[in-house]
């Protein structure tokens, strides 16, 4: 596709909580496999006014913007509330959101990415949200849209009778379906779990991993990473098996 050789300016926006060893992994992870013909832009939201860590995260890359976010809201809607701040700082027409706890894995990742919008996807993702109580749409712990789309919804989640119908971000997804619009979500192994022809690294490692038509694992989602991060839960993957395994990636 000619359309992939053309330079692209993508901003990533990444919502953190104290979390300067998540954040640090999903930043180093982008910058090590960007593509040549992508240049990333990240902002961070820290949803506190912690900047005790902000110097080393700012020092990974000259295209980091450190933004503090003094919300009230905590958990869904603190996220919520980080996209939406990220989004008046975007310079760039593409933009990718995604939780800090994520990582990347092969440089074909932002590549395939950005051939599906080209294709005339206006959101492409990573995982599809499952929980019967929401809508059913792609979860926003990794995907990305344009700029003018992205800032045609608000990304709070809603409630019914105390039950959370929309997640972040499925606002989006909606619109795409009212207005029909193409969207398109990567095969991951938390939907379909009879993914089975990774090589062995991967397959004993449980996470949630996105993979390609080839089943390459392009990219990972511990899930509570923040939760685990401070000790209030510890399941599957814990923090430090994440640390180490994200580390050998990014730097072999």
């Amino acid at each position: 596709m000619e359309n992939l050789l053309i330079k692209e300016n993508i901003a990533v926006i990444i919502p953190s909580f104290h979390s300067e060893v998540l954040t640090s992994i999903c930043i180093r992870s982008f910058k090590k496999f960007c593509p040549s013909n992508i240049d990333l832009y990240y902002i961070v939201v820290e949803n506190s006014t912690d900047v005790s860590y902000k110097d080393r995260i700012v020092e990974i890359d000259p295209n980091v913007l450190w933004i503090n976010n003094d919300t009230h809201y905590v958990g869904s809607e603190a996220n919520a509330a980080a996209i939406e701040l990220g989004l008046e700082y975007v310079k760039c027409d593409l933009v990718f959101m995604c939780h800090c706890d994520v990582c990347v894995t092969n440089e074909s990742f932002l590549y395939n990415v950005v051939a599906k919008y080209h294709e005339g996807n206006r959101v492409i993702g990573t995982l599809f949200d499952t929980n019967p109580n929401r809508i059913g749409a792609i979860h926003v712990m990794g995907l990305l849209t344009d700029l003018e789309l992205a800032k045609k919804v608000d990304y709070m989640p809603v409630y019914k009778s105390d039950i959370q119908i929309m997640d972040v971000g499925n606002k989006l997804i909606q619109y795409c379906t009212d207005n029909n619009l193409s969207t398109y979500c990567f095969k991951n192994t938390f939907n379909y779990p009879e993914i089975s022809s990774l090589t062995d690294k991967y397959r004993e490692f449980n996470v949630s991993k996105c993979v390609s038509e080839k089943n390459e694992v392009l990219f990972m989602h511990l899930g509570r990473g923040i939760r685990k991060l401070n000790g209030r839960i510890n399941n599957k993957v814990n923090m430090d098996e994440w640390v180490s395994f994200c580390e050998e990636i990014i730097v072999l």
